[in-house]
Formats: C-alpha cells, sequence, structure tokens
C-alpha cells in the first residue's frame, strides 16, 4: 500500500496541471503547475490553456486568493535562484492578470534552496498556483516555513492580514 501510494504521488507531481500537492495548507485548494525551461522565466508556449481554468475558478470565487509558489532547481547561489522563482512567480502573475485576474488577488511566494525538491531538477523548475480562503496570515505562516518571501500587490492592513474585515479610509485629495 506505501508504494502504491508513493507511485501514485509520483504521477500526480509529473502532470502539469491540477498537480495533487501534499503539502498544501487546510482550506487551499492545488490548482496547476506551469514549468519552465532550464534558467528561464520564459512562459512556455501554451501556458495559458493551463491558467484558463483559474480565471474562471476566480470569476466563480471573488473572496479567494490566488498564490503562486515560484520554484527553482538547486543549480546556482541561492540568491540567483531567489530571483529566478521571483521572476517565474511575476510572469505567471502578469499571465493571470492579462487573462482578467484581478491583481489584488494573487500573491506571490518565493522558494529559494531551503525548499524541498521533486525527483528531478525538471521538477522542480516550476510554479505551483493554488487557491486558498485562507487569511493572509495563514498564507504567511505556510509560505514562510520553506519560503524566502511572500508578496502582495496592495497594502493591507494588520486586520486584514489576520482575516478580519477592515474599515478602508479613502486617503486625502
Amino acid at each position: 500500500m506505501h508504494i502504491l501510494r508513493n507511485l501514485a504521488f509520483t504521477c500526480a507531481a509529473l502532470l502539469s496541471s491540477s498537480a495533487a500537492l501534499a503539502d498544501q495548507p487546510p482550506g487551499t485548494r492545488p490548482a496547476a503547475e506551469v514549468f519552465f525551461a532550464f534558467d528561464s522565466a520564459r512562459l512556455p508556449d501554451g501556458a495559458w490553456r493551463q491558467l484558463a481554468g483559474l480565471v474562471e475558478w476566480s470569476a466563480r470565487h471573488p473572496y479567494a486568493k490566488i498564490v503562486i509558489d515560484g520554484h527553482t532547481d538547486t543549480t546556482g547561489s541561492d540568491v540567483y535562484n531567489i530571483g529566478l522563482s521571483s521572476r517565474r512567480a511575476a510572469r505567471v502573475q502578469a499571465k493571470l492578470i492579462a487573462l482578467g485576474v484581478p491583481a489584488d488577488r494573487i500573491y506571490r511566494s518565493v522558494y529559494g534552496e531551503d525548499d524541498v525538491h521533486r525527483a528531478t531538477p525538471n521538477q522542480d523548475r516550476r510554479v505551483t498556483i493554488w487557491t486558498t480562503e485562507e487569511s493572509l496570515s495563514a498564507l504567511i505562516r505556510h509560505s514562510l516555513v520553506r519560503g524566502t518571501a511572500v508578496l502582495w500587490n496592495s497594502p493591507v492592513t494588520a486586520a486584514e492580514i489576520d482575516g478580519r474585515q477592515s474599515t478602508t479610509v479613502a486617503a486625502a485629495p
């Protein structure tokens, strides 16, 4: 049984969309993975097809977050790999925004050398995309266990990070 479970996980990790990821926090849903060429942040041809389902999902779940985890293999320095994983995540984010996902619903996590690696370097050259309705604080706690940084586009209050409602105050003209 243990061997079959490991084989099933390995096969799922090889899929380029709807990957079965075991280390996601509760309340999340793995959505897609985009794999990149060695030392590249260029979106592969046809990546938009993988992301189209997320655009539809986002429209049906207006309060949920889309989290983009940028990864690299272990070739190169940690500093270089953090930059590369950040560029990969930013490219996927830009494509999602171009396809219609609101920028303020997308969060990026960046992973360096300390991340858990898969069976081959090719499987590590990826962006994993997952969805959640968890608070920003839960997202940060999960991502920073192994990640280097969590990024988002708009300012948030401490209440919003903790998942509580916040009263937005308009800036003076």
